[in-house]
């Protein structure tokens, strides 16, 4: 016996020197890699199949899909519960096309529970963590709930088609790196070639033009390599922006599955309607406004929409609509989130405000109607006294506002009662490389850039009608009053130059929508484009100023954001009338 018993434990030593763990985290690793597309798609396909319930392709390629999943994650370490899920996904699958039935309500909800847990275990793996009780007690439930699976009788709700905009399937971007097409791939390629026979112009020019003896040709060929360089270098940043853009309709497709989800567990018909899903955004953005959306949405179906019974009172349609309206318009993405339903509750709001003691009384009777509908903006705030477990209206908002301030962007509530709410948000386009026109300027011992854009006009200050009231420096500029003050009088609202220093200076006048004032400086320069770059962390930020840029003579030159500045002159201007 105790032969055996030795021989036993010989084998299994054997067993485990055998295991080649090498192996087993290649098998892992490609398991993680496969699934994670398929994961990905997996919302996308099931609405899809919702949308056409009879579609034999659309339900063999989910098939094919689970099927995927479940034979690769068979050698991965603790993936078993995952297998053992797709599996009864798959077997499910196998009685719809065996039995030709349509795919019922009930299986869409199943299939889409079955998507984010399959997501969630698969997570689990990849980060090497035991699953927390909740997760696996739902995981357990739902293999259950496939055993228990009997289709409904025939006239039920078999054939129910979802009205909501369809998301399509496509791959979503790797968090590790960008997706490129076949065409952006070969731009690349032409671009990069075109360069190449730039370097050999240059090249050639040099060593074959003498600029000595022959001036003119030397200036002609240096004339076309800047313009050929110039041509190539924007079609070079257009195109990497373009590289990390994405539609609309990608970065917005979870709200579909979202918007479904929530509405079936509060009992209410809700739909979902995408506008402009075609524009293209950058990835990051539409990732952030993503995750934003998904709380505006989730508060909107909770609190903002009715149900049923109550739409019917009321006269609206029994199905209630969210609308999603994305467009770009002066480099500004703007974002448009409504809902049909009751709207919000000013005094329910105000009322929770004064009780958190975010607002006095007497403060509350001087704010607008939209001052006070921000109070839903604050952390944890929540005009319910049990919080669903989809969220009351407040509760997340404040990863709205911090997402929309993370892109220094701003955010608007419309609101009317009984016809619903509405949230606008606009948020300025992401440069990444950010190049700005921009007119060059000496102050002292300073180099200032004013961008182009906001250029209304330049003129010496010796032909300007100049007068000076309370400390304040002003001109006369097309029938308008104008503040004229270099970037010193600003900041301290008060005039100290000399009347000759300023005869002898020049004005650039900068106009922000409707508002205008004049920046007083030594001397204009040139006209250029430049590369801006932050200031830093360790500079932090510099008042009226974006960033600033490194000129070809080393010499740094610090670019204005007129928009800050004119900020910045209007509450100067506002606190010494307070003072007054």
């Amino acid at each position: 016996m105790s032969d055996e018993k030795s021989e036993f434990e010989n084998l299994q030593q054997e067993a485990a020197v055998l295991i080649d763990f090498e192996q087993v985290e290649e098998v892992s690793r490609v398991f993680f890699e496969e699934s994670k597309e398929i994961l990905e798609d997996l919302d996308s396909l099931i609405l899809k199949l919702e949308g056409d319930p009879t579609n034999a392709d659309q339900i063999n390629l989910l098939f094919r899909k689970i099927h995927t999943i479940k034979g690769s994650v068979g050698a991965v370490p603790g993936g078993q519960l995952l297998g053992s899920l797709a599996h009864e996904c798959e077997a499910l699958l196998t009685r719809i096309k065996r039995e030709t039935r349509p795919v019922s309500k009930e299986c869409i909800d199943l299939f889409l529970k079955s998507s984010r847990i399959l997501k969630v275990l698969a997570q689990s793996l990849r980060d090497k963590r035991e699953l927390y009780p909740e997760e696996l007690s739902e995981a357990i439930e739902l293999i259950a709930s496939y055993g228990s699976f009997e289709f409904p009788e025939e006239g039920g709700s078999s054939m129910v088609r979802s009205s909501v905009s369809r998301a399509t399937s496509s791959s979503s971007s790797d968090e590790e790196g960008v997706w490129l097409s076949t065409k952006q791939l070969n731009e690349f390629l032409r671009l990069s070639g075109e360069l190449l026979v730039l370097k050999n112009f240059f090249q050639m020019m040099n060593q074959t033009v003498n600029f000595r003896a022959q001036p003119e040709l030397f200036e002609r060929r240096q004339t076309d390599f800047s313009q050929n360089l110039s041509k190539i270098s924007d079609q070079f940043q257009n195109q990497v922006q373009t590289v990390r853009k994405e539609k609309a309709s990608e970065s917005f497709q979870g709200l579909h599955v979202l918007v479904r989800q929530a509405s079936t567990e509060l009992n209410k018909s809700v739909q979902l309607e995408v506008h402009g899903g075609d524009l293209l955004i950058d990835k990051g953005l539409g990732k952030d406004l993503y995750e934003a959306l998904v709380h505006v949405a989730r508060n909107s179906i909770d609190h903002g929409i009715e149900d049923q019974f109550e739409r019917a009172l009321q006269g609206k349609s029994s199905i209630g609509t969210l609308s999603l309206e994305i467009f770009e318009k002066n480099n500004t993405i703007h974002v448009v989130f409504k809902d049909d339903g009751k709207g919000l509750d000013r005094e329910r709001i105000l009322q929770r405000a004064l009780k958190l003691a975010l607002v006095t009384e007497e403060q509350a009777q001087k704010m607008s109607d939209e001052e006070i509908y921000r109070f839903i903006f604050n952390a944890g705030f929540s005009t319910k006294e049990k919080v669903t477990t989809i969220s009351g209206r407040g509760v997340g908002m404040d990863i709205v506002l911090a997402t929309v301030e993370k892109y220094n962007g701003k955010i608007f509530i419309e609101n009317s009662v009984g016809q619903g709410a509405c949230f606008r948000i606009e948020v300025p386009i992401p440069q990444h490389i950010m190049v700005e026109s921009a007119l060059l300027c000496s102050w002292q011992d300073f180099q200032f850039a004013v961008p182009l854009t906001s250029v209304a006009h330049i003129s010496s200050c010796n032909e300007l009608q100049i007068t000076t009231v309370d400390h304040l420096r002003y001109c006369q500029f097309s029938g308008f009053t104008v503040p004229l003050m270099d970037y010193s009088e600003m900041l301290n609202l008060r005039t100290t130059k000399s009347e000759d220093k300023v005869r002898a200076s020049s004005a650039v006048f900068i106009k922000i929508k409707d508002a205008l004032f004049a920046l007083l400086v030594d001397k204009i320069e040139a006209q250029t484009d430049l590369v801006v770059k932050s200031f830093g962390k360790i500079v932090g930020g510099q008042k009226g100023f974006k960033g600033i840029s490194i000129l070809a003579d080393e010499k740094v030159t610090y670019i204005l954001d007129p928009e800050k500045l004119m900020g910045l002159l209007v509450k100067q201007l506002e606190n010494q009338e307070e003072a007054a």
